[in-house]
């Protein structure tokens, strides 16, 4: 599966909801877009997750001029797809960061506290990793990984006799 079929998948609902805070959305594929091994709706799903947790931490918090979410993905080993969600929100105290993967673990009022631990077991079925890092100045990259999709072995050639 393409990495640009995901995204295509999941941009109708990241525009909207994007559209309602004032956020800029951008993209960043290589050409041609790197394949994927990978089960759509739940890696759709991870993507939804953390486009949402991106646009809500840039809002009330981020200058309009600056709310913007990039989404990424570029193949970075030979095995393996990398896929970022950066924002540019006030980024993850330390506090929280200990906890973010845990299950039931929330920052907000109307939060269940299972999306990133859902989002984590998701990749990890994959045999991805996803984590978090800063985004210098102000922000926070969410990147998952997905194992690249590499093209069937060729036939081997039946063997001439001689």
């Amino acid at each position: 599966l393409r990495a640009d079929v995901l995204f295509d998948a999941v941009m109708p609902l990241v525009r909207l909801q994007a559209r309602k805070s004032g956020t800029r959305i951008e993209l960043e594929l290589p050409e041609p877009p790197p394949r994927v091994v990978c089960d759509r709706t739940m890696v759709e799903q991870v993507l939804l997750n953390l486009t949402r947790n991106g646009i809500q931490a840039m809002e009330g918090l981020t200058e309009p001029a600056q709310r913007v979410l990039t989404l990424k993905a570029q193949q970075t080993h030979p095995r393996w797809v990398s896929f970022s969600v950066i924002d540019r929100g006030p980024g993850i105290a330390d506090d929280v960061a200990a906890r973010l993967f845990t299950p039931f673990f929330t920052t907000r009022s109307e939060g269940m506290g299972l999306g990133l631990s859902l989002c984590r077991t998701v990749i990890e079925q994959h045999g991805g990793f996803l984590g978090f890092e800063p985004h210098p100045p102000q922000g926070t990259i969410f990147k998952f990984t997905l194992p690249v999709a590499t093209p069937a072995a060729a036939p081997v050639p039946a063997a001439t006799p001689t």
